[in-house]
């Protein structure tokens, strides 16, 4: 030991001296501290699926601490703190599981794995361009976090320009001169044109809403004018027909030869006649023009509408009367 003083005394001072051995010490002091802090056991509470595992360990970052608790980390699983994060003593750690959530767009079907966060994040990473119009079928704010499906909405508009056919108007006037349940046209009428733009919105390709940006009448409609029948009692051979309405009607002729008993179960006479009971029920009364009165007792397979059979007792008269287009009268 004294030729190593000896040695020193020749190369270093004795205050240098000093100092060299009280760097050695610190250094040695700093070594162990460190090798004990890393001997150091800490108490790490990990959550994950809804349970707390605590573990006693002595590791440094979260994620060896992880790694040795037996804990899968998917790709997509979020830790925090981060895996590389130094433990702290009573640290809690954080395991979110990542879920599949699908989203619908464009015909196709795409999957996206994510921790929970919003559906507008969601669409981001699906890496779908959204235009200006389109739509996600829930609001873009809304917090994701279960597997879900959701449906991006393409929404295109368009503006078009049509022409619409406008319907005539008609006004109809009271004519004394006509029975009542007569018409008579004194004006046609003929319909207009209204030229319109349209603003049409299409969803996915289909056609879902048109609204009207602007219209102009390009052609207007002509109103039709109708006289419509007010008289109610007319003179045929000298007696006044008082009546409720009255009905052009086409009229045939039948006799015996259909059996001697109507539909309504009355024998066949002069004065009864064939209807359509839907169109004038039975028991009815009225006035046939060239027939005289009469009353709806029957019925045929023919009759139809506005056409009647008139009955007479011979064959001979039936041809005699032939097909008439006459007026037959509804009476009080």
């Amino acid at each position: 030991m004294n030729w190593r003083k000896r040695w020193l005394s020749g190369i270093v001072r004795p205050g240098a001296y000093r100092l060299y051995l009280g760097g050695l010490v610190l250094l040695a002091l700093m070594v162990g501290i460190g090798a004990g802090l890393s001997l150091t056991t800490r108490t790490v509470a990990i959550q994950v699926e809804g349970q707390t595992i605590v573990q006693n360990t002595r590791h440094n970052t979260v994620g060896e601490v992880i790694q040795s608790a037996g804990i899968e980390v998917g790709p997509e699983d979020l830790v925090r703190p981060s895996l590389e994060t130094s433990l702290a003593y009573n640290q809690t750690v954080e395991v979110v599981r990542s879920f599949p959530v699908v989203v619908l767009v464009d015909g196709q079907e795409l999957e996206v794995v994510t921790c929970p966060t919003t559906l507008k994040d969601i669409v981001q990473r699906a890496g779908i361009q959204m235009g200006p119009l389109d739509r996600i079928d829930l609001s873009p704010e809304t917090w994701v976090d279960e597997p879900t499906e959701v449906k991006v909405v393409r929404v295109e508009q368009k503006e078009i320009t049509e022409k619409v056919k406008l319907p005539v108007p008609v006004e109809r006037t009271q004519d004394q001169t006509l029975v009542k349940g007569i018409q008579r046209t004194v004006q046609a009428g003929s319909p207009g044109v209204e030229q319109r733009k349209l603003m049409v919105t299409f969803e996915d390709g289909q056609e879902v809403k048109r609204e009207v940006i602007s219209s102009e009448i390009v052609k207007p409609a002509i109103k039709k004018i109708v006289a419509v029948g007010a008289l109610t009692s007319v003179s045929r051979g000298g007696t006044r027909i008082e009546f409720d309405r009255a009905m052009q009607v086409r009229a045939t002729a039948y006799s015996y030869n259909a059996g001697s008993r109507t539909s309504t179960g009355q024998r066949l006479r002069v004065g009864g006649i064939a209807v359509d009971p839907r169109v004038i029920p039975y028991g009815t009364r009225v006035y046939v023009e060239g027939y005289g009165y009469a009353t709806a007792i029957d019925c045929g397979g023919a009759i139809k509408g506005n056409r009647i059979d008139v009955f007479f007792e011979t064959e001979k008269e039936c041809r005699r009367w032939g097909v008439k287009n006459t007026m037959m009268y509804i009476l009080e």
